[in-house]
């Protein structure tokens, strides 16, 4: 009777060594795993191939439907690019371009019209080029609530602002600047930038804005002059305790902080100066007269 060491193929001492059956089915097995693994490696390498080409075709399907897409709505908007082709009636209300194509009536049409004329001929535009055509349109009023509040007389002195960071955010100290002046009664400088090392931007407030369209359009809400006046020009700011920063001033600080802060040194020293003041006014809750 054979011993389960015979059934099994197991060697019966330690000093036997494997049969020579058994080692050649242990290095066929190992051989179809490696080729098992290469199979499967290389199937993932041409599935992601695919899938990279697919992604590059379907990119470039794409691209091709929006080109597509973009010159045939610039044929129907723009169908008049020769400047040879046009035939236009500035006064007339039809107007001709190309081969009996008409332009739909309206104000943009016309007004497209006419600037394509004036390039055809090298010529300025018309004169009635901005007129409105439907004499009703011409006598609409806005229906927003108007100022109802008299002017600021700005008897509490002056505002000096530097205002610093990008292009909006000096914009949005300008426009905290004139709702100070207002609050607090005062007179407003034309506010000056600070030059930044990342921006290296030297533009001034004259550089960006029209100082005199600023002035004028706010003259029924504050008091705005290009400068100090003389006497005031010779003051230590700093020394006097009028120079007031970003760190004497909370982020989006309420109006009463600025009544029971800012007003006293006014009144007391004729003029302060705000250094940075980046979004140093709160939203809410400002008066609804400030607010428009």
């Amino acid at each position: 009777m054979s011993s389960s060491a015979d059934l099994y193929n197991i060697p019966s001492s330690p000093c036997q060594s494997p049969r020579p059956g058994q080692k050649k089915g242990r290095r066929t097995r190992e051989r179809g795993k490696v080729f098992w693994y290469q199979k499967k490696g290389a199937k993932g390498i041409v599935g992601l191939i695919c899938l990279v080409g697919l992604f590059f075709v379907f990119n470039g399907f794409m691209v091709f439907r929006l080109q597509a897409g973009d010159e045939i709505s610039g044929k129907k908007d723009v169908p008049f690019r020769n400047s040879s082709s046009i035939s236009v009636s500035i006064k007339g209300e039809s107007k001709t371009i190309g081969k009996g194509k008409r332009l739909r009536k309206g104000t943009y049409d016309r007004m497209l019209a006419l600037a394509a004329h004036a390039l055809a001929e090298n010529k300025r535009e018309p004169k009635d080029l901005w007129q409105e055509l439907f004499v009703p349109a011409s006598a609409w009023r806005p229906c927003a609530d108007r100022r109802n509040w008299n002017p600021s007389e700005g008897n509490n002195g002056y505002i000096l602002v530097t205002a610093n960071g990008g292009i909006n955010q000096q914009r949005v100290a300008v426009c905290n600047a004139v709702v100070i002046a207002r609050l607090l009664n005062s007179t407003l400088v034309i506010p000056r930038f600070m030059y930044s090392s990342v921006w290296r931007d030297v533009s001034q407030f004259s550089d960006i804005y029209q100082e005199e369209h600023f002035i004028n359009y706010l003259t029924p809400d504050i008091p705005i002059v290009k400068e100090l006046p003389k006497e005031l020009q010779s003051l230590d700011l700093e020394a006097i305790g009028s120079v007031v920063t970003d760190a004497d001033i909370g982020k989006e600080s309420k109006p009463s902080f600025y009544l029971k802060n800012i007003l006293p040194v006014l009144l007391k020293n004729r003029v302060v100066h705000f250094v940075g003041f980046g979004n140093r006014l709160a939203f809410d809750p400002i008066p609804f007269q400030l607010q428009m």
